[in-house]
């Protein structure tokens, strides 16, 4: 399914009305009706239904106003509540509050303090709120009455039906302006927005339905539309299948550069991870004197000593036999585990310069090159980076709010300036790749918010390029298998305290239901949608 930015949907609603016959006000009426008919499926269990609808200056106040109209020609007992003077009202929203006059719909203004307190003490009264205050227009701090009157909605403890999207939050971002309605229910229109898929959008929006005003199916699935979610069906298509009679080497092979002292166990879940991906042959690169420790906790991966500095971190020597370990091989991963001593700065950015396959960089890697991804000009095979926040905000020099503000965006801009693929990791993973559409993951949750499972995507991910998959599928496939391996874990242990050990022996699990399933699982076409660890199929 195709996300959509602001602009994205303005350029939508202009197309709409242009070139394809529509027109705002139907538009508009449309989406009342849509919100109408939510309401009704949502709330048919209160036995008392008054209804506050609560509306804006602009647009989304008009389609508030089609819901009250349309509330009260079923008998609903309504109040709609308007900020600000008819004057201030737009075109559309004006023409909405004349039907609403016409109908002698109850309306009340919020334009001073004793006008707020009067339409307040209203809401307040009421079983259900629709919020139709701000629109995803919205780019500026929410202050004042304004923001009064979002904080005292949330204190009534209503159950609320945001209208395209939580007003104050933005569409873009997902910050969250001031202040944000806390709805129950947010009914959005033709795509879901990129502001709902982070963690303040995702609190705000409580459950998404997304609802069809009327735009057709093409310009919903327009080129410019360049952020779009995982969906299992690509992963079936993409993820590897093979014959009855395939052999190791024709599985992939792969070498993991991992491990130092005290950080074995990072080196071993990626390799595991690869494993039960279904790379055929895997050798771990370790410091020497580590080894015998792998060769214990290995038993099908093979392990290869290689020069190392004192304190057990890789020693710039280790360049050539790595190198030489490469030779006939499909992928190698770097990064996992393996400290930052300066040394091992060193032998990481020679050996980046001089390997001959595609590279997934992960964790440590990532920070003994902060700042210097001008390496990656210099680099002539495909190369993966996985950074979490922390390190892309390393990476780049910038403030790691920035990055959580723009993490679409910034996973762009890296993979566009250095020709790599990035995987911006999170809550809602990104996917960046150079000529690609980007994509944004919506499978985990936060059982994999521990030690290790970083570990683990790393392996998941090099296995799979390994296994001759490009790189953007790669990181696309393996983002969402390791999801799926975080919901699976949780649904069986719990939310908390699942080990990133615990999801190795459900890889093969999931992926046999993606090869076996008949395409009728299309959880993100029908919208998955998160909240409090619940999955919602709207």
């Amino acid at each position: 399914m195709k996300i959509a930015t602001a602009n994205h949907m303005k350029q939508i609603d202009a197309i709409a009305v242009e070139k394809m016959g529509q027109s705002l006000e139907q538009l508009m009426e449309n989406a009342g009706r849509a919100v109408t008919e939510v309401f009704f499926e949502k709330f048919s269990h209160l036995k008392r239904k008054t209804v506050g609808v609560l509306c804006g200056k602009g647009n989304n106040g008009g389609d508030g106003l089609v819901v009250a109209r349309l509330l009260k020609q079923k008998k609903i007992s309504v109040v709609s509540v308007i900020y600000g003077d008819f004057e201030e009202l737009s075109p559309l929203n004006q023409l909405q509050y004349k039907k609403a006059r016409d109908l002698n719909l109850p309306m009340l203004s919020i334009h001073d303090e004793n006008s707020f307190k009067t339409s307040m003490d209203a809401l307040k009264e009421c079983t259900v709120i629709i919020d139709a205050l701000l629109g995803i227009g919205i780019n500026r701090a929410v202050e004042g009455m304004l923001k009064q009157t979002i904080q005292m909605t949330n204190d009534f403890k209503i159950p609320v039906l945001s209208i395209d999207i939580p007003s104050g939050l933005s569409t873009d971002s997902g910050e969250i302006f001031g202040s944000v309605i806390q709805a129950t229910y947010t009914v959005t229109f033709g795509l879901p927005k990129i502001g709902f898929f982070t963690a303040h959008g995702q609190h705000a929006c409580g459950t998404l339905i997304i609802r069809n005003i009327g735009f057709p199916d093409d310009l919903l699935r327009a080129d410019f539309l360049e952020y779009e979610s995982t969906e299992w069906q690509e992963v079936k298509n993409i993820l590897p299948q093979y014959q009855e009679s395939i052999h190791k080497g024709n599985r992939g092979r792969l070498v993991v550069v991992a491990g130092a002292t005290g950080l074995t166990g990072a080196a071993t879940l990626c390799a595991m991870a690869a494993q039960r991906i279904g790379t055929g042959l895997i050798t771990v690169a370790c410091p020497e004197s580590l080894n015998s420790i792998l060769e214990t906790k290995l038993t099908e991966p093979m392990t290869a000593p290689v020069p190392e500095v004192e304190g057990g971190f890789f020693s710039l020597k280790a360049v050539g036999r790595i190198l030489h370990l490469t030779t006939n091989v499909n992928a190698v991963i770097i990064g996992p585990g393996i400290g930052r001593h300066r040394e091992t700065g060193q032998m990481l950015k020679e050996l980046i310069l001089k390997m001959p396959v595609p590279m997934v960089l992960d964790a440590d890697a990532l920070n003994l090159l902060g700042g210097q991804l001008d390496i990656f000009k210099s680099i002539h095979v495909p190369v993966i980076i996985t950074p979490h926040p922390g390190e892309a905000a390393w990476l780049l020099k910038i403030n790691i709010l920035d990055v959580e503000k723009n993490r679409l965006q910034v996973a762009k801009k890296i993979a566009n300036e250095y020709n790599i693929t990035v995987v911006l990791k999170g809550q809602f993973t990104v996917i960046a790749s150079p000529g690609k559409k980007t994509h944004l993951n919506l499978t985990g949750n936060r059982s994999l918010a521990t030690a290790g499972t970083g570990d683990v995507l790393a392996g998941i991910i090099g296995g799979l390029l390994a296994q001759k998959m490009s790189p953007f599928d790669a990181a696309v496939g393996g983002v969402f298998v390791h999801g799926l391996a975080g919901e699976r874990a949780s649904r069986k242990l719990g939310l908390d305290g699942v080990l990133a050990g615990d999801l190795l022996p459900l890889l093969p699990k999931i992926l046999r239901q993606v090869h076996e399933s008949d395409g009728e699982i299309t959880w993100l076409q029908t919208m998955n949608y998160k909240t409090n660890g619940k999955r919602f199929l709207i």
